[in-house]
């Protein structure tokens, strides 16, 4: 059964992957092998920078092999990864990646797929799983300005932004965004962390560095936006 998340109770929408999660979670009680529990969260600033994630937990009861557990975690940036457990499903025997997902959201079906043979054999099956969740744009797009809101900054599909002929944004506004930095009220990290939270990245900001330092450190992240 699918459990609300810690820390947003009554609110599970308030998560900007909450879909993909009920997503998932409902492919595999059409399976005959819901998880247990489920949890959904995002990391502090502190901790990833508002990195969202998910696990998913069959104890040792709800698995052929009655020895051990299986939990499966999703990670916004990184995809699937699974962990056997031992009876105590917090002391992880093995952690490793879930090798046959090839793609960071893929579609519920294929997860379902994988954990199946996990759940009922702890086996990994030996094939290539390469579709993309059909809302995996949307996702990343929700992740992005849920990162922006904290930050206090619009959603980049904001009302407000210029819109040409049928309503969609004009050429120049499709081509990029435009970000004003005061550097004399803005600190190093605010500013930083704005602009990496344009271009999905998240790390901590250096501490003690003034902001002229700035065009410096966001090189390499622009850069790579732009490849």
């Amino acid at each position: 059964m699918l459990l609300e998340p810690p820390g947003w109770p009554g609110r599970p929408e308030g998560l900007p992957h909450w879909p993909y999660v009920r997503a998932v979670d409902d492919a595999l009680a059409a399976r005959g092998i819901p998880p247990g529990s489920v949890h959904a969260d995002c990391t502090t600033r502190e901790y990833g920078g508002l990195t969202t994630y998910m696990w998913l937990t069959w104890d040792a009861s709800r698995t052929r092999y009655r020895s051990s557990g299986i939990r499966l975690h999703w990670q916004e940036r990184r995809g699937w990864f699974y962990a056997l457990t031992c009876l105590n499903t917090r002391e992880i025997l093995l952690y490793a990646p879930l090798a046959p997902l090839r793609t960071v959201v893929p579609d519920p079906e294929h997860v379902t797929d994988v954990a199946e043979q996990l759940v009922r054999f702890r086996q990994i099956p030996d094939m290539e799983y390469r579709t993309e969740w059909e809302r995996g744009e949307e996702l990343r797009a929700a992740a992005r300005d849920f990162r922006r809101a904290v930050l206090g900054l619009p959603p980049l599909a904001h009302p407000e932004t210029p819109t040409g002929p049928g309503g969609r944004p004009d050429a120049e506004q499709e081509q990029g965004m435009r970000l004003t930095i005061d550097t004399l009220t803005d600190t190093y990290e605010q500013a930083l962390a704005a602009v990496q939270a344009i271009y999905g990245h998240n790390e901590d900001a250096p501490h003690r560095r003034s902001p002229t330092d700035l065009g410096q450190a966001l090189r390499p992240t622009m850069e790579e936006h732009e490849r």
